[in-house]
């Protein structure tokens, strides 16, 4: 059986390069009442191009089926990180306040 090599494609020009690039790419936010669905459907199309590594997080394994799972039933052309950055990015910016009124954990 013959090794895969797994390689990661840095931004051309290195790091600090990719880092000039985003800062100077101001986020667009959806209007304030658009819809948890809407803000999804926006941050998508916001992270889809966007090649930085950023942070490591953990999911557990059945959430990570979960969303391998509608990424392999969509009919776009979605990858992984750009899903989850949406998700999570739409989650919080819906409940925020919730977050906020409600410290018990």
């Amino acid at each position: 059986m013959e090794k895969k090599k797994f390689s990661i494609e840095l931004p051309k020009g290195g790091m600090s390069n990719l880092v000039k690039q985003t800062a100077s790419t101001p986020r667009q936010e959806p209007s304030t009442d658009a819809t948890e669905w809407q803000r999804f459907t926006h941050y998508l199309c916001e992270f889809k191009n966007v090649s930085e590594h950023g942070e490591c997080v953990w999911l557990f394994k059945d959430v990570k089926r979960e969303v391998e799972r509608i990424k392999f039933e969509s009919d776009v052309k979605l990858n992984i990180r750009q899903l989850v950055n949406a998700i999570v990015l739409a989650f919080i910016k819906e409940h925020r306040e919730d977050f906020m009124n409600n410290p018990s954990g």
